[in-house]
């Protein structure tokens, strides 16, 4: 069996400007450092081709320092050949780091948008050699869509005993087209022409999403059934609560069957434990009377289990940062605290919570004679805002402001 491994969109420098300065630091290094542990991944397991399908770092961001990790970590590993397809973000230019950096022998850039091949001789996991023929193309520019790179490709049938792979930074579109956003910045490739070219894996990169391996059917020149095997690898690493989800690459194993026909086994690698969930939860379930915030705090741990058990949610754990974006009504003078919530949960790497909640006795407090309800009257206009950010502040005032009022 032949090992590889396929990644994508690692984007390393990424500038994350959604971020605070420190944070974004602490992200960068994150990806930093899901590189590096993939590539010591690499080395110890005796992957002997890594597919790169675009996106390893940003131009307009990437670092002399990242620059030089790079290559250092590419030299690392001389018995791994690896394959580099630049995506719309590390688009191939003549003064782009590939064509620059003095990059060890065993790594192979694709600089056309025509799609061009490079044939290796690598050793599988018995140390026989198994020759493979690997094919891809270079996002030429940061704005590609719409441009076919497979389009009327036609390529010889394969040599019995070869693997014959694809790799690129692209959007997978049906032959119609009709799957494919208008919007999107990236080459198009069919699944067709996937399958037409004989390739027995496709490599993708650009959605930062995997939904899995899965497979295409075709018949050779000689009217034999052919599988192609497709897939994205998803990013390396989510970036923030935008890329939630277990991330991580795809290794596998390519080798033939009986008839010679290859055969691809993969299976998801999990590169860093950080990630990131989303959940949304809604208080409207909880009955009247038990509104308190460890009554609430207990409600919302039990969401996020019913959430694990409907497989809407990866079970938490201590690498897990969770976004809980809280709704519904709770009563104006109850402040919702992420200790309190942190504390009904499983242990996590951090929560970040989000209460959009609507107080719910503000009538009273209108006709209330007190200082408390004078304080709701300054902020009436701002609670009745359309506003979503003037709104949202509005109410953590009041209920701040009533916390403050209970304590009197």
């Amino acid at each position: 069996m032949l090992r590889l491994l396929h990644c994508a969109d690692i984007h390393l420098d990424t500038p994350l400007t959604a971020e605070d300065l420190e944070n974004a630091d602490v992200r960068r290094a994150e990806l930093r450092n899901a590189f590096s542990s993939m590539m010591l991944y690499v080395k110890q397991n005796g992957i002997r081709i890594l597919l790169i399908a675009g996106d390893l770092f940003s131009h307009a961001f990437l670092t002399k320092e990242t620059a030089a990790h790079i290559r250092r970590e590419f030299a690392s590993v001389p018995d791994c050949q690896i394959f580099i397809a630049p995506g719309n973000h590390d688009f191939y230019t003549p003064d782009c780091l590939y064509a620059t950096a003095s990059l060890s022998d065993n790594v192979h850039v694709f600089t056309s948008e025509k799609p061009q091949s490079f044939t290796v001789t690598v050793s599988d996991d018995t140390d026989t050699p198994v020759t493979a023929e690997i094919w891809g193309f270079a996002n030429t520019a940061a704005v590609m869509n719409g441009y076919e790179p497979l389009a009327g490709l036609r390529i010889r049938e394969k040599a019995h005993g070869t693997h014959r792979i694809f790799v690129g930074h692209a959007a997978l579109s049906s032959s119609t087209g009709e799957d494919a956003p208008e919007s999107d910045r990236a080459p198009v490739v069919t699944k067709e022409q996937l399958a037409r070219a004989g390739f027995d894996y496709c490599a993708l990169g650009h959605y930062h999403t995997s939904d899995g391996i899965r497979r295409v059917s075709a018949s050779s020149a000689h009217g034999a059934p052919r599988i192609t095997y497709y897939g994205y690898a998803g990013c390396l690493v989510g970036r923030g609560f935008s890329e939630p989800g277990l991330k991580g690459a795809i290794m596998g194993t390519l080798g033939f069957d009986a008839n010679g026909a290859s055969v691809f086994s993969p299976r998801r690698l999990r590169i860093t434990r950080r990630r990131y969930e989303c959940l949304e939860c809604s208080l409207d379930g909880m009955h009247a009377e038990r509104v308190t915030e460890s009554a609430v705090a207990a409600y919302l741990a039990q969401c996020v289990k019913d959430a694990v058990e409907q497989g809407v949610l990866t079970a938490p754990d201590r690498d897990t940062a969770l976004r809980l974006t809280v709704t519904g009504t709770l009563p104006a003078d109850l402040l919702l605290t992420e200790e309190a919530v942190l504390a009904a949960l499983a242990p996590l790497a951090s929560l970040s919570l989000i209460d959009h909640t609507v107080p719910s006795d503000v009538s009273a407090l209108a006709e209330d004679p007190t200082l408390r309800g004078a304080y709701y009257h300054a902020l009436s206009d701002a609670l009745s805002s359309k506003d979503p950010a003037l709104h949202d502040a509005a109410v953590l005032a009041l209920r701040l402001g009533l916390q403050e009022f209970k304590h009197k």
